[in-house]
Order: C-alpha cells, then sequence, then structure tokens
C-alpha cells in the first residue's frame, strides 16, 4: 500500500484534498506535515488553503502561497501559527477571493492536537504573552473597550495548528483541516525556543508545499527514508561522530548542542535509494525531557557513550531501557563508545560494554 492510499484510508470524506509542508528549521530539514482539508464542510476555506499550497494562485502573474513562507508564532501548549506570506509577521492578509473572505461556518471544533484553523487578523494592537494571545483569539481582549482582534469574517491566508485541545476557540475560528501525519513535527515547531512575540528564534520555514511532488514521491518503491537520533550526555562526540559520518570532516572546537541539530545522509544500496535523517540530541540535563520529542518514530538509534567517563555509560543504559520500553522491536539498537583513542584514560571496561550490545542491539567502539 503507498503512503497516498494509507491516508486515502483516514479520510473523512473520500473527495478532501490532502496537502503536504516540508519544514526546515534553520535550513535544516525538520520533517514533513500532511494534512487533510475539509473540502466537505468548509469547501471555500479549504480551496483557499489548497492553491496557497500549490501555488496555483497569482498575483500579477506570479505564484503566490506558503512556500518560503515562516511560522511566526509559537506557544507551546496552544498552538503555531503561520500562513503570512505578505509581512511575516502575522500582519498581513490575503486570500484567493480578495483581501479577505467571511467565516464559512463553525461546525467542526478544536477537539484536540492536530487541527487546522483559520487565523483571523489582529487589529493595531500586538499581543505579548500566551495569555494575550488566547484573549486576542477568543475576543476577551480589549483596547477601548472594542475587541482587540479585527472581528468575524477577517479570513486571509494565516492558518493555526492546534498543539492541545482549545476548545475556547470554537465558534470563533473556522476549522477546515487536521494533521494526518506528521504530528511529531508539529511538537518539534511547539518546543522551539521563543524570543519577543512567541517568535522562534530560528526560522520555521515551508521549504515546499506542493502535493502532486508529495504524492508521486510517496509512491516511489525504491526511494526510503529512515529517521534515526543520536543520544548520549554532552561532550562524548555526538555532533563529531555525525560530522565525520555526513561530512567526513572533524573539527576540534566543542560547540554544545541547543535542544537538537539534524542532517541527512543519501546512500545507495542495492539499486534502493536511502535517505537518514539523523537527528544529534543535547545532552545536557536540562534538554533531557525533550529526548521522546526525538527518539519518537525512529527507525534507529545510536547510543553514544565515552569511554573515559563512566557516568556517561549509566546513561546511555538508561537511555537503552527507555528505547526498549517505548518503541519495542520497531528499532534498531546500538551502542557506540566514542574516543577509543583515549585508551590509556579508560573508565568504562570494553567488557562490561560488550555485554550490553551482546542482545538484539549492536556494538562498536570508535574515535573521531
Amino acid at each position: 500500500m503507498s503512503d497516498y492510499d494509507k491516508y486515502a484510508e483516514q479520510l473523512r470524506h473520500p473527495d478532501n484534498p490532502i496537502v503536504f509542508m516540508e519544514m526546515t528549521a534553520g535550513g535544516a530539514p525538520l520533517g514533513t506535515i500532511v494534512m487533510e482539508l475539509f473540502a466537505d464542510v468548509t469547501p471555500r476555506t479549504a480551496e483557499n488553503f489548497r492553491q496557497f499550497c500549490t501555488g496555483e494562485f497569482r498575483k500579477d502573474g506570479v505564484p503566490v502561497g506558503y512556500k518560503n513562507s515562516q511560522f511566526h508564532r509559537v506557544i507551546k501548549d496552544f498552538m503555531i501559527q503561520g500562513g503570512d506570506f505578505v509581512n511575516g509577521d502575522g500582519t498581513g492578509m490575503m486570500s484567493i477571493y480578495g483581501a479577505k473572505f467571511r467565516d464559512e461556518n463553525f461546525e467542526l471544533q478544536h477537539n484536540g492536537p492536530g487541527i487546522l484553523s483559520m487565523m483571523e487578523l489582529f487589529a493595531d494592537v500586538t499581543p505579548r504573552t500566551a495569555e494575550n494571545f488566547r484573549q486576542f483569539c477568543t475576543g476577551e481582549f480589549r483596547k477601548d473597550g472594542v475587541p482587540a482582534n479585527a472581528g468575524t469574517d477577517t479570513n486571509g491566508c494565516q492558518f493555526f495548528i492546534t498543539c492541545a485541545k482549545t476548545d475556547f476557540l470554537d465558534g470563533k475560528h473556522v476549522v477546515f483541516g487536521r494533521v494526518l501525519d506528521g504530528l511529531l513535527t508539529v511538537r518539534k515547531i511547539e518546543n522551539v525556543q521563543t524570543g519577543a512575540n512567541n517568535k522562534p528564534k530560528i526560522p520555521i520555514l515551508v521549504a515546499q508545499s506542493d502535493p502532486v511532488q508529495f504524492m508521486e514521491r510517496a509512491g516511489t518503491s525504491e526511494d526510503y527514508q529512515f529517521k534515526v537520533v543520536l543520544l548520549g550526555e554532552g561532550a562524548v562526540g555526538k555532533s563529531s561522530l555525525l560530522m565525520r559520518y555526513v561530512e567526513n570532516k572533524f573539527s576540534p572546537r566543542h560547540i554544545s548542542t541547543i535542544q537538537a541539530s539534524f542532517q541527512s545522509k543519501q546512500v545507495d544500496i542495492d539499486g534502493a535509494h536511502i535517505t537518514l535523517n539523523i537527528w544529534d540530541t543535547a545532552g545536557q540535563e536540562k534538554y533531557h525531557a525533550l529526548g521522546p520529542i526525538y527518539y519518537r518514530g525512529s527507525q534507529g538509534a545510536l547510543l553514544i557513550y565515552d569511554i573515559t567517563d563512566q557516568r556517561s555509560f549509566d546513561r546511555a543504559k538508561v537511555w537503552l531501557k527507555e528505547l526498549q520500553r517505548a518503541l519495542g522491536d520497531s528499532v534498531v539498537l546500538m551502542i557506540v563508545g566514542n574516543k577509543f583513542d583515549l585508551e590509556r584514560n579508560r573508565t568504562v571496561p570494553l567488557e562490561e560494554a560488550q555485554d550490553h550490545g551482546d542482545g538484539s542491539e549492536g556494538f562498536i567502539e570508535k574515535s573521531r
């Protein structure tokens, strides 16, 4: 069964369009969000969004749409907002029907994460906190006694994807779709660091949004993508190993990874084209809680420790048990002892490490 057939089975109506967005963070691939548009309930709103995804709509003969636009506002446990390809900051408005169009209906609810909904334009006030923003969305926030959002019937190009149930928005924002696949990508965006006005500190960009290309690629049996995650304590050399594998380079400088970084590697095996999407997770203690966000859905994991640091090995054993419990047999695990060129400083006995790799997990020692 192709990916398209898999998605088609999930549609609430067989004729509803499927669109996608390939996301990047700071220029690095982040993942794909696949969405069903509820054309059976909100046909005008769905068509507006679909044409901005495909680039069919043109202004002055030039295609305009979501490609290369940013998600300009992120509020954890609430929503991620994008679609302002006009101004890029939440103030722009455009639709395929003119500057704006009316609320189509409020039949569907914001009943959980992954709901696709229209964002109405704000007036000349900028919400500065998450609670401010919630009140702007509901119309509670007022300026001179008047709701500070621009009111009903101000739909354009901007939209948001919910990260939780937000039923307080029901009857105020038009629900027109949902995430079929890629909620993990939404979660990654939800957890990026933000600054003033809840703007991500690194650009979160829609790199591609053409459903035709996506469906063609989804049906190609000789192309494969696998997600691999690197886990381990800080300073064990995860980033160095990744740089050596992907770019065949080594940097003597140590720069701590913030949350996670991402690289891809293409390999050809027996005529099949394989893309390895490799996530290098931060090792500092304050980022450990984010681990499940990155390893969820992985097909492979490298548990990396420093042979000169017993604590890093103990931590790798904890990751091993956690991955086995969370992912079961669906992930291929390998324990990697790094810095074996520092044998004279070894504190982790080779035999002890090998014992933990004797099961279904592999084991290897490497140097950067």
